[in-house]
C-alpha cells in the first residue's frame, strides 16, 4: 500500500512540473491571477507578449509583400505600355495596308485604262490607221 500513494506523488509532480514548464517564455508575463492578467487572459493561461523574433520575422515577410507589390505594379504598368505600343503599332500598320490598297487599286485602274486604249489603238490599226499603227502603246503611267 505504501507503493500507491509514491506512485500518486511522483505523477503529480511531474503535471506540476509540465504545467510550470508550459508558462516558461521569457517575452511573455505569467498570469499570477491579479486584477490586471486575469481581465484579458483567463488564470493559468499565459498573456499575449510581445517576442522580438517574431516580430523581426514578421517586418521582413512585410517588407518582402511590399516589394512584391511595388514589382508588380511595375510590371502592370510595363505590360499596359507594351499593349498600348502593340496596339498604337498595328493601328500604323494596318494604315499602311490601306495606303498600299488605295495606290494598288489606283494602278490596277490604270494599267486597265491603259489596255483599253491600247485595244483601240490596235483596232484602229487593224483597220488601216497608220496613225495608230505607228504610235507607241499606251503607257499606264499615263492614266494615274
Amino acid at each position: 500500500m505504501t507503493r500507491i500513494p509514491l506512485a500518486l506523488m511522483a505523477a503529480g509532480a511531474l503535471v506540476s512540473a509540465a504545467a510550470a514548464y508550459a508558462q516558461t517564455d521569457p517575452h511573455q508575463p505569467n498570469n499570477d491571477g491579479s486584477a490586471a492578467a486575469s481581465m484579458t487572459v483567463p488564470a493559468g493561461q499565459v498573456a499575449a507578449g510581445v517576442d522580438p523574433g517574431t516580430s523581426s520575422a514578421n517586418s521582413g515577410v512585410n517588407g518582402a509583400i511590399q516589394q512584391n507589390q511595388a514589382t508588380n505594379a511595375a510590371s502592370q504598368a510595363q505590360y499596359q505600355q507594351d499593349v498600348a505600343s502593340y496596339n498604337e503599332a498595328m493601328r500604323a500598320h494596318g494604315h499602311q495596308v490601306a495606303q498600299q490598297d488605295v495606290h494598288y487599286a489606283h494602278q490596277q485602274r490604270a494599267y486597265a485604262d491603259a489596255m483599253e486604249a491600247w485595244r483601240i489603238q490596235d483596232a484602229a490599226c487593224k483597220r488601216g490607221h497608220q496613225r495608230a499603227c505607228n504610235a507607241p502603246s499606251p503607257d499606264p503611267a499615263d492614266f494615274y
